[in-house]
Order: C-alpha cells, then sequence, then structure tokens
C-alpha cells in the first residue's frame, strides 16, 4: 500500500512540476523577453498613425483611396490596424484589417487579414521609412477580386 502512495505522489509532483515549467517558460517568452527587448531597442519609434489621402477626377472617372495605418511597436515587432477605402464611379466599399509585421532597418514587412471573415481580403505591405521619419514609401500588395489577380500600388503614407 505504501509503494501505491509513493508512486501516486511522484506521478502527481511529476504533473505539477510539468505544468509549473511550461508556466515559467510561456511566461519567460512572452513577457521577460519583449520587456528586455523593449528596453534594449534602439531604433526608430514608428508607432502611431500612418495616413494616405488621394482624390483625382479625371475626364472619365473620379476615383478616391484612403489609408488610415495605426501602429503599436514592441520593439522591431509591429501589429496595429489598416482601414482601407476604395471608390470610383462603379464601386464604393470599405475594408477593415488586423496587421502585424516588423520594422528592421528601415523596413516595414506588415501582412493584413481582413477583420470581417464575410470578406476576405489579404495584402501585404512593403514600406521604407523615408523624410527622416515623417513617412513610409513603398508598396501595397492585394488580392484584386475584380481581376482575380494580385495587384500592386505604390503607396506614401504619412505621419500623423
Amino acid at each position: 500500500m505504501e509503494v501505491t502512495i509513493n508512486i501516486f505522489l511522484g506521478v502527481i509532483s511529476g504533473v505539477i512540476t510539468t505544468v509549473l515549467l511550461a508556466l515559467a517558460h510561456k511566461l519567460f517568452w512572452k513577457s521577460f523577453v519583449p520587456w528586455f527587448q523593449e528596453v534594449r531597442y534602439q531604433g526608430a519609434d514608428v508607432s502611431g498613425t500612418w495616413t494616405h489621402d488621394f482624390e483625382s477626377d479625371g475626364t472619365q472617372e473620379l476615383l478616391r483611396t484612403k489609408f488610415s495605418l495605426s501602429l503599436q511597436q514592441s520593439a522591431h515587432n509591429l501589429s496595429g490596424s489598416l482601414h482601407f477605402e476604395f471608390k470610383n464611379n462603379i464601386k464604393n466599399f470599405s475594408v477593415d484589417f488586423d496587421v502585424y509585421g516588423e520594422y528592421w532597418e528601415g523596413y516595414f514587412m506588415l501582412t493584413c487579414k481582413s477583420k470581417d471573415r464575410k470578406i476576405f481580403s489579404r495584402a501585404s505591405m512593403l514600406m521604407k521609412l523615408v523624410q527622416g521619419g515623417s513617412s513610409m514609401q513603398g508598396h501595397f500588395t492585394f488580392r484584386n477580386v475584380t481581376q482575380d489577380v494580385p495587384d500592386t500600388i505604390p503607396l506614401l503614407l504619412l505621419r500623423n
């Protein structure tokens, strides 16, 4: 009987130790490492709101695009949201995206996923910090649902 109790207590203590080690591991990688990277990070602060508002009144068609990118930064990791609006004589729509990516040596690499799962849309942004940090310039690559092809447009976002 005593051997059975010792085996049972050994198994229980092993399971508890495993759970505690797993929690310590998760706490280390989810809390301590990001905090340490934030303390040691010496790059540019790119958090904030970045916008682009373009309107053309051509001879044949009115075109308007608006981008509003809101970024939060933890060292080189970025997260946030993007609001995109498009309007011309034929279409008028807007899409909200969740954004994640990283900023490294002056370049942004961002992945955008639509928040509304009924309007599936994906996009990528490869941007460079320019003009002393007051703007970012690059390309917005997205799935063109009208033609069902990847499409890329040049983009200049200004910091607000």
